[in-house]
């Protein structure tokens, strides 16, 4: 049986626990995780974004080791964090709304754009197809190569090869078949905090000019409370739900008779949960009765057969499907901070998985397979993320724009705010008195027709520079509205 490891991520940093002994094999202090997908990590390496500025730490998956190896600033602050191609890229989803794609190997910025209206929540990859889930309650499917290929797309705009826009309020969570995607055959599963998980067919194919994708609703599971995580089985078989009123099993096949009427006909048929747009209810779902009211996370090992879940308290369990009973409680003190995310793989060789030395079929024990675990990593294939130019012709031009973000507590201050801001020394203020200048200054002068334009490329860049900073305030604002009309809901 392989070796399998669960990440936990805290508010005092990331633990990574023996799935089925539940001991502790390794930490990474110094970084608090507070969002859902605020880590990601691959076999050597655990990347995780700081919450309170936006820098990432990288640290190794050693035993024992603890302070980051590569620390490096982000252009603006991050949101979510996710690995493509077992570690060689990184993508990470901005709260401005952009997508950011970069190799870890060299550090070089591959490609940012524009994704969605709010901060991006959640961030999922298969068969080289990237979909983003964000506030703005849409669910964005995007072909890597497209995107990523500068030639093809010249000065045009990254666009969605489709685009899901059933959610009424934030998307939480997203699950991606790892196969049959291209085929037509691929399933995808978006929760959201609209009480509700849905399942789509997801096609995305080339006609020999671009790509072309399609969606699918099948079927709307309804949960009585908010849905903060879901997780799938690699059958696709089962969904389970964590919910602000504890964890859910649904199962999509079950077996009917072929004719309800016979009471003595033994006839049966498996047939699937809800249909084409069908709504599921709760009724069909099956509740877990000692789980915490409100989980927060939800994770399952390789074969479906155990399912791990974490409290907002603190307290993760590891719970087996079949029974959904609790089969073993992590008590650590660095969990008493409070669990935001988790995250079940195959341990590595380093922290007790198997040796690529080690031949297929042959069994050891357990006291010479503890023996055999391989050394800690002495080398990291991470280079911090560069501010590198793109090559576009015969001009360079830089690869991000590092910004400044004000964060709006209260969105009922935010126009005395804006008042109060503007005044010479401020940025707002200086910007808003260069545009009344650049008014004056639009009027032919008596000077060459060079001068003029410079002049006037110049001015170009002041309205340029004003219509970000003016964007990012907007966001600003709108995100502060829509933050407290949800806690007003949330009260009533």
């Amino acid at each position: 049986m392989f070796a399998e490891i669960v990440a936990v991520g805290t508010k005092s940093g990331i633990q990574v626990y023996d799935l089925r002994r539940g001991t502790r094999l390794a930490q990474s202090l110094g970084v608090a995780v507070e969002g859902r997908q605020g880590f990601c990590l691959s076999d050597t390496w655990v990347a995780a974004i700081n919450e309170k500025k936006p820098v990432c730490h990288v640290y190794m998956l050693n035993r024992g080791d603890t302070g980051a190896k590569v620390v490096f600033p982000f252009p603006e602050e991050i949101s979510c964090l996710h690995s493509l191609s077992g570690g060689k890229y990184l993508a990470a989803g901005a709260r401005s709304g952009r997508v950011l794609v970069w190799a870890t190997a060299s550090g070089r910025l591959l490609r940012t754009w524009d994704a969605h209206y709010g901060a991006v929540t959640s961030l999922e990859s298969s068969e080289g197809v990237l979909v983003s889930g964000g506030e703005d309650a849409a669910v964005h499917v995007w072909a890597l190569s497209q995107a990523l290929d500068q030639a093809a797309l010249g000065d045009s705009a990254v666009t969605p090869v489709v685009s899901l826009t059933e959610h009424t309020m934030g998307i939480t969570a997203i699950q991606v078949a790892q196969s049959g995607l291209l085929a037509g055959k691929g399933r995808m599963y978006t929760a959201s905090r609209d009480h509700t998980c849905k399942q789509w067919r997801l096609r995305v194919e080339h006609d020999g000019e671009k790509y072309i994708g399609k969606a699918e609703l099948l079927a709307t599971l309804l949960y009585p409370a908010m849905v903060n995580d879901i997780a799938v089985d690699k059958g696709e078989t089962r969904v389970f739900a964590a919910t602000a009123a504890g964890i859910y099993q649904t199962n999509l096949y079950s077996y009917k008779k072929t004719n309800p009427d016979d009471l003595h006909a033994s006839g049966t048929e498996l047939t699937a949960l809800g249909g084409t747009g069908d709504a599921v209810y709760s009724e069909s779902h099956v509740a877990y009765p000692s789980a915490e009211s409100n989980t927060v996370a939800v994770s399952l090992n390789f074969d479906g057969s155990l399912l791990v879940s974490a409290a907002q308290a603190g307290a993760v369990r590891i719970w087996d499907t079949a029974s959904r009973q609790c089969m073993r409680t992590i008590s650590d003190k660095q969990l008493g901070t409070g669990v935001t995310q988790l995250c079940t793989r195959l341990a590595p060789p380093q922290l007790g998985g198997p040796k690529a030395s080690v031949s297929v079929g042959l069994c050891r024990p357990e006291v010479i397979a503890e023996q055999a675990i391989a050394p800690k990593l002495t080398s990291i294939s991470f280079a911090p993320l560069q501010r590198l130019a793109q090559e576009c012709g015969a001009q360079t031009t830089t690869a991000f724009e590092a910004t400044v973000k004000v964060r709006l507590a209260d969105s009922t201050e935010d126009i005395a705010d804006f008042d109060a801001s503007l005044n010479v020394e401020s940025p707002y203020g200086q910007t808003a008195r260069a545009d009344a200048r650049l008014l004056d200054s639009l009027r032919p002068n008596s000077g060459s027709a060079e001068k003029q334009v410079t002049d006037l490329l110049q001015q170009m860049e002041l309205l340029q520079r004003h219509h970000a900073r003016t964007r990012r305030l907007n966001d600003e604002l709108y995100q502060g509205a829509v933050t407290e009309w949800l806690g007003a809901r949330q009260k009533m």
